[in-house]
This record gives structure tokens, C-alpha cells and sequence, in this order.
């Protein structure tokens, strides 16, 4: 796509998603909004702010509460848009109908006993729950959202059956063993995955399952601005691995890999879907200023990961059995 031109014919940035949803709802002309726009060489040598970016020091617990620039992750508003955006009990892409084909290798039952180690707002661990009759404990490192999704539970009946608490996996284990363990975009901020792994293969009875996605890293495109932008400005740091640490990963702790698929495609489609859907709800209701500018974030958060799909990171799935025991 063409740069966009300025008054005086200079060329302009590209305009992101972002850009132009923004220009959309405020009525702004898009070349406008773009000039004010610093070049990207200025852009990138600070935050959003326009502050030097400076290396993490962050506590364990301030990366599950609080995002980089030290405000809160989660607050009310931001899960009142998220469930706008990916349907309610869900903070990211891929609701109810999402989940039975994602978790489909599992082959869930009501004998079986679950944990869900990215919960988020507890929709996957009720679906996998209401939609097959497994007993699914989810565990999410968020205390905002696990709160959240506890009340969700209490309130669809499901505490017993799909209760929602916090945990913190860098020094995650789990003192009885489980069936399957499920996760969904919960490992690449991580930064003890080996110590994950171990946990998980600790708390999987003998052949147990093991399935999750998550975004990898590919390191033949991980450079340039779009890749950059991504790593500076998610709200936790990010620590991903690529395909072959994970397959190393696994097959040193004897797990046996079933399924290694790319789901790029079809998370870039759900994003987009449900970006379209949003704007399809704006254009019949007004919200306050609050909700506006949280709408916005989260809608700058998803084009950047769109964006960064093809520019360094990929979204993979993952399942591995558990063998027997060896008698």
C-alpha cells in the first residue's frame, strides 16, 4: 500500500488499523491524523510517551498486575471492552465457538479432570466444562481477571465445576494430577518456561494430554519496526519462544508431539472479525470518554499483534501425550 501524502506532498506513515478506526469514529481525516504523526526514526527512540524505553525491572507479581509504564493491566472498563470484542467471559480471540475445535484432540469427557493455565475471564474454562462435562480448574496469572472470572462461575453455577483463580507461572505446580492441561496464548510472556514445562509434566497422570497455543517466535523475520514496535509495546514483556525450543522442550521431558500447526491465519481472521463486529456496535451506541479510550487501546494492542504476524511471530498449536508408566 502506497504512503499516504501530506498537504505538501510529503510522504506520510502508513495508516494502521488503529489509524484508521480512530480517524473513523472521531470523524478525523486520515492524512490529518497521520502528519501529526513523529517520524518513525524519532518514534522509536522512546515509549509512547516519548520516553527512553528502559529495561525491565519488574517483580514477578508487578507482571501480572501491572503493565509496563506501571498502571494497572486490567480494570473494569478494559474487561467490559474486552467482552465487547471477543463475546462474554473472554479476553481474547476465540469464544465458545472457538474453543470445542481448538481443544477437539483432547477428547474431553466427564471423567476428566482439566486445568486451564491461561483462564483469562474463565470462557474457555466453562465452555470445555458446560459444552463436554469435564471438571476444569482455569488458573490465570491476572488477579483482576481471575477474580472476574470466579464471579462469572459463581454466576453461570459452575464454581464447583469450573472455578477461576489466580497463580503466578513462573513458579507454577499443582499438587494433584490431571487428565489434560490446556492453555491458549498464556506461555509467551514466561520467562521460567522451563520450570512451566516441568510443572506441567509433574501435574499430567500418565498419558495425560497436553495442548496450547501460543504466539512463537520466527526468527527469519523477527527485525524492522513492525517486530520492534511489537516487542516494546506489549503490556507485559514478551518472551517467546520459537517452534524448535518448544519441540526441544517437550521432547526432553518425554512428551510425545502430535500436533505442531500454524494458526496464524485463522487468529489474524478472528481478530479481524470481531474488530469489524466492534465497529458495526459503535455505530449504533455512544459510550463515555473512559470506555472510549480504553476501546482504543485495545483496538492499537490488536493491530499490532495482527501486524506482527507476518513480521516475526507466529500463533502455533501444540499437543503432546503423556506416555504410560512404565511398569
Amino acid at each position: 500500500m502506497a504512503a499516504q501524502q501530506g498537504s505538501k506532498g510529503a510522504a506520510l506513515p502508513q495508516a494502521s488499523i488503529k489509524d484508521r478506526f480512530v480517524a473513523w469514529w472521531e470523524g478525523y481525516d486520515l492524512a490529518t491524523l497521520l502528519s501529526r504523526r513523529p517520524p518513525a526514526d524519532e518514534a522509536d527512540a522512546g515509549d509512547a510517551g516519548g520516553h527512553p524505553r528502559q529495561a525491565s525491572t519488574q517483580s514477578s507479581t508487578d507482571r501480572r498486575t501491572l503493565n509496563r509504564t506501571g498502571k494497572p493491566l486490567w480494570t473494569a472498563t478494559r474487561v467490559q471492552v474486552a467482552e465487547k470484542i471477543w463475546g462474554e467471559g473472554y479476553a481474547t480471540p476465540g469464544g465458545n465457538d472457538h474453543i470445542p475445535s481448538l481443544v477437539k484432540p483432547l477428547g474431553l469427557n466427564p471423567a476428566m479432570s482439566v486445568l486451564d493455565l491461561a483462564a483469562g475471564l474463565g470462557g474457555s474454562t466453562r465452555s470445555m466444562a458446560s459444552q463436554f462435562g469435564a471438571w476444569v480448574t482455569g488458573l490465570e496469572s491476572n488477579p483482576v481477571l481471575a477474580e472476574a472470572g470466579m464471579f462469572r462461575s459463581h454466576k453461570a453455577g459452575m464454581a464447583r465445576q469450573a472455578p477461576v483463580q489466580a497463580y503466578d507461572p513462573e513458579t507454577f505446580s499443582w499438587p494433584k494430577r490431571v487428565d489434560a492441561v490446556f492453555a491458549k496464548e498464556g506461555f509467551y510472556t514466561v520467562r521460567n518456561k522451563d520450570g512451566l514445562l516441568d510443572a506441567v509434566e509433574a501435574a499430567l497422570k500418565p498419558r495425560g494430554h497436553f495442548l496450547f497455543t501460543d504466539y512463537v517466535l520466527d526468527k527469519a523475520r523477527a527485525s524492522g519496526p513492525v517486530f520492534k514496535g511489537w516487542l516494546d509495546h506489549e503490556p507485559v514483556e514478551p518472551h517467546p519462544w520459537t517452534v524448535d525450543q518448544y519441540a526441544q522442550g517437550l521432547q526432553q521431558r518425554n512428551l510425545d508431539i502430535r500436533i505442531t500447526e500454524d494458526l496464524s491465519d485463522l487468529h489474524r481472521g478472528l481478530i479481524l472479525s470481531a474488530i469489524q463486529g466492534l465497529v458495526a456496535h459503535l455505530e449504533q451506541h455512544s459510550m463515555d470518554h473512559q470506555t472510549k479510550v480504553a476501546v482504543v487501546e485495545e483496538v492499537e494492542l490488536w493491530a499490532r499483534r495482527v501486524a506482527v504476524l507476518d513480521a516475526g511471530i507466529r500463533l502455533y498449536r501444540f499437543y503432546v501425550l503423556k506416555p504410560a508408566d512404565i511398569s
